[in-house]
């Protein structure tokens, strides 16, 4: 029999029922997973009472794996304990919590745990039914154990869970590994409606796009963009608004200049163009045009560089007298 008690508790004849209990935990969570909650709160008071799972499961006409699902979250929640008998410890919502919160980490589900909720739950019979036509295989008891996780651990809804699928199989990513990562990452950036699945999806094609297109252009390879390359390009391309052939300039001028496709260089290039309104080719050839031949400077005054010529000479004349002059010296 599981034993139920308050951390700290200090024998109340009432039965506290906290205002963030109320306020925070109580409207995201499930209905049934309220009523397991509040009724193992009431066997806290409850002098001698030691039932188990399967008795509260009777008591509120529930199925116990309910009962142990609704344990199992408001665990993750760190407002209950779980030892390993099995008992339940609550934390008093109404005193400071403990120190003791532990470390919530992912459930290994047992052949029997995967069996009832596949047949007791017809939502966990669908989404199975679905993942292996969409992945085209009849799934190991491993990759149940991780879809059944998406569903009971992580909280998302099937609707989700389906979606996340499809974008696997779009991806030809159709393993359960694969899934599981998107699955945690969307259940930490609260990804947990359809709408919030569609932008997400339609902004992770758009990265993906991106990427692709850039990395080609600069001349990457073997590699993925990091964060923060990223955030240049969508700085670039959003919000300084220059057509992928500048950008392709300035990452030639920075290969010149070090030899590299290097980010913060291509950057400055960029943000010196954008102060200076440039966003054509045209306008970059003509920033980097040529200046015109300065006039040569005003050479400083003497007789020799003022002199001008003004006279026009014959030549064959001059050469005529010279002959003439040399053959009456020589006869």
């Amino acid at each position: 029999m599981a034993s139920y008690k308050l951390s700290e508790a200090a024998g109340l004849s009432a039965i506290p029922v906290a205002g963030v209990f109320i306020d925070k935990y109580m409207k995201e969570a499930n209905g049934t997973y309220v009523k397991v909650y509040l009724y193992g709160l009431r066997l806290c008071y409850a002098v001698g009472a030691k039932p188990g799972n399967a008795e509260i499961a009777e008591a509120l006409d529930i199925l116990e794996t309910d009962v142990v699902r609704a344990w199992k979250y408001w665990q993750s929640k760190g407002i209950v304990f779980i030892d390993e008998e099995g008992s339940i410890e609550f934390a008093d919502l109404t005193m400071e919590m403990p120190s003791k919160k532990k470390t919530v980490t992912k459930p290994q589900y047992n052949a029997e745990e995967l069996a009832a909720a596949v047949s007791e739950d017809s939502q966990m019979a669908v989404l199975l039914d679905y993942a292996q036509n969409i992945f085209g295989r009849t799934l190991s008891r491993n990759d149940i154990s991780k879809l059944y996780g998406f569903y009971d651990w992580l909280k998302l809804p099937v609707e989700v869970i389906m979606m996340l699928l499809e974008h696997c199989a779009t991806l030809e990513k159709c393993h359960m590994s694969y899934a599981e990562k998107i699955a945690i990452a969307w259940a930490e950036q609260g990804v947990d409606t359809i709408e919030k699945a569609e932008s997400h999806l339609k902004n992770a094609d758009k990265k993906a796009k991106l990427s692709r297109k850039y990395k080609r252009m600069l001349g990457i390879t073997g590699r993925d963009l990091s964060e923060s390359e990223y955030a240049h390009i969508l700085q670039w391309t959003e919000e300084m608004g220059f057509m992928p052939e500048l950008i392709k300039m300035a990452y030639e001028k920075a290969v010149l200049a070090t030899g590299h496709a290097s980010f913060p260089y291509i950057n400055a290039i960029l943000k010196s163009w954008h102060t200076q309104n440039i966003k054509t080719v045209a306008d970059v050839a003509k920033d980097t045009a040529p200046t015109a031949i300065p006039a040569p400077r005003k050479a400083k005054t003497n007789k020799f560089l003022n002199y001008q010529q003004t006279a026009v000479y014959d030549f064959d004349a001059i050469e005529r007298r010279a002959l003439e002059k040399r053959i009456k010296e020589y006869g």
